[in-house]
């Protein structure tokens, strides 16, 4: 009997101890899970309030803002609400909340900049739970110093509202008591701030951050005229100014400093990379578009479908790709290789209002150029809307910059990396031509449009990228009837009058298999 007790309080034991190590799991798992997808870090069990983190929303993402916050601090938010939109280095894309609770801390204000990925950004506490309390605690969490910061290098103003997450620059300006942090003053600003003896805590700034801009300067100046350039200085600095180097109001330049976004950064940063990085290589070529337009124009009056000249030009990239898979890759810079990829995945270039970005097509050479069009509608305007999400924007194979509807005959493109290759096309120019009608000979005007090939040369040659010129150059020109053969719309629409199939240039390939053709990804040594 006593060894059946012994041996059923162990048993008990045993399964208690099960318990707690399957809770204790269990809490770990959510404590430390984060969905990847979003960048979003959750710490939801019991009583553990959610902290919130600034995700990384693409690749090449660092760091960002917040462009809106959709919940105020006390708000219910549920699962699948979107909580914030953020801006990345590519667009702006809305932030959904995964679990439910109250918002309880805002800790980055709207439209800071430079927030980098990981940092805290707000605080969502458990339905039932006091938000009150946490925001409260994380607010005295971030105002009290800990003990190895109990002499801190500035003193910072308390504030009860959102904390920025700017970094603090190299003190040059005195950090007393009240003052505006030394990060917040350019040298334009300090200059002119030293040659009137004014205190920066006493201008009114307009810039983000707190910012103190030179307009608000001189703003300053103007409503109080009896302030000299004579006047003994409020401001101590170690830094001595030369005499003939102080800048007096009357020959003050009026100019205004424009912060750089994120997408602007990341941009001058790829670009400047790729430029001189990548050693560019230009081809041209000229395409007869007035085949083109009249079958476009035979489109649009039987079905009423707007397919641009922009989307056939795209359409026959496509199946130039496949003909020439060389230029449908991507490089790895580090290992010396080029990666053909299987699916012709062309990125579009679309001006924004915070720049250029360039959302993806996907399998072009297989969709019905009818489709074709309804899809690079909605991706253009979903681009300048902001609304693009991350599968829009990130990967592609192969890109085209159009600048022919703004009138620009010809230009070079700056190559995308990982990509090898850019197509930059220009608008249509009427020229003039002899045409021999019977005996008589008789001048006509053709529209020509121009495109340049940017490649990189270290992966691709002059005569590859000849040859893929040649392909789109021939599709526009003589063939454009091939960029509709896999569509059932256009098919009907021309009721087979504008469909022929023609025997060369590869073109009989090209309509009997347009969506039957497969690349296996394969890789080559530079």
């Amino acid at each position: 009997m006593r060894g059946l007790a012994v041996n059923w309080g162990f048993a008990q034991f045993c399964q208690r101890m099960w318990k707690v190590n399957t809770a204790y799991g269990k809490l770990s798992l959510l404590m430390n899970s984060h969905n990847w997808k979003r960048g979003i870090y959750l710490g939801r069990s019991l009583n553990v309030p959610v902290r919130v983190k600034m995700p990384s929303l693409s690749p090449t993402m660092t760091e960002g803002s917040i462009v809106k916050w959709n919940k105020k601090e006390g708000e219910d938010v549920g699962s699948g609400d979107v909580l914030c939109e953020v801006q990345t280095d590519k667009a702006v894309v809305a932030l959904e909340c995964e679990e439910d609770g109250i918002l309880a801390k805002i800790i980055v204000a709207e439209n800071t900049p430079n927030v980098q990925v990981g940092d805290l950004i707000a605080i969502i506490a458990n339905p039932d739970e006091d938000w009150t309390k946490i925001a409260a605690s994380e607010l005295t969490a971030q105002t009290v110093p800990s003990p190895d910061q109990s002499k801190p290098k500035a003193s910072l103003a308390e504030s009860n509202g959102p904390v920025s997450h700017a970094r603090p620059a190299e003190s040059i300006l005195s950090a007393e008591a009240g003052a505006r942090p030394p990060s917040t003053v350019g040298p334009a600003v300090r200059l002119l701030l030293q040659s009137h003896g004014l205190d920066a805590t006493n201008i009114p700034a307009s810039g983000p951050r707190g910012q103190l801009l030179k307009g608000d300067v001189l703003s300053y100046l103007a409503a109080h005229p009896s302030v000299t350039a004579t006047q003994a200085p409020l401001m101590q600095t170690p830094v001595t100014i030369a005499p003939s180097s102080v800048t007096t109001s009357s020959s003050a330049p009026t100019f205004t400093d424009i912060p750089i976004s994120n997408i602007r950064q990341v941009i001058a940063k790829r670009l400047t990379q790729s430029k001189s990085t990548i050693p560019h290589a230009y081809v041209r070529a000229v395409a007869k578009m007035d085949k083109v337009m009249q079958l476009r124009k035979t489109l649009m009056s039987h079905t009423g479908l707007k397919v641009s000249i922009n989307d056939m030009i795209i359409k026959s990239c496509a199946l130039g790709l496949r003909l020439v898979p060389e230029l449908n890759a991507i490089t790895d810079a580090t290992n010396g290789v080029r990666m053909l990829q299987p699916r012709v995945d062309i990125c579009m270039a679309v001006a924004t209002p915070a720049g250029l970005i360039t959302p993806i097509l996907r399998d072009v050479d297989q969709v019905p150029i009818t489709q074709l069009s309804l899809l690079a509608t909605n991706l253009a305007k979903k681009a300048r809307e902001g609304k693009l999400q991350p599968h829009e924007f990130q990967g592609g194979s192969f890109t085209i910059s159009n600048l022919g509807m703004f009138g620009i005959r010809e230009f070079t493109a700056i190559i995308n990396p990982p990509q090898v290759a850019i197509l930059a096309v220009g608008s249509g120019l009427p020229k003039p031509s002899l045409c021999q009608s019977g005996s008589s000979t008789q001048l006509v005007f053709s529209n020509h449009m121009t495109m340049t090939l940017s490649i990189d040369s270290r992966y691709v040659d002059e005569v590859v990228a000849g040859r893929f010129l040649s392909h789109v150059s021939k599709l526009l020109s003589d063939f454009p009837e091939l960029l509709f053969v896999d569509d059932p719309t256009a098919k009907a629409a021309f009721n087979g009058n504008h469909l022929s199939t023609p025997d060369d240039f590869e073109t009989l390939m090209l309509s009997r298999n347009v969506a039957n053709l497969t690349l296996q990804k394969t890789v080559s040594k530079a």
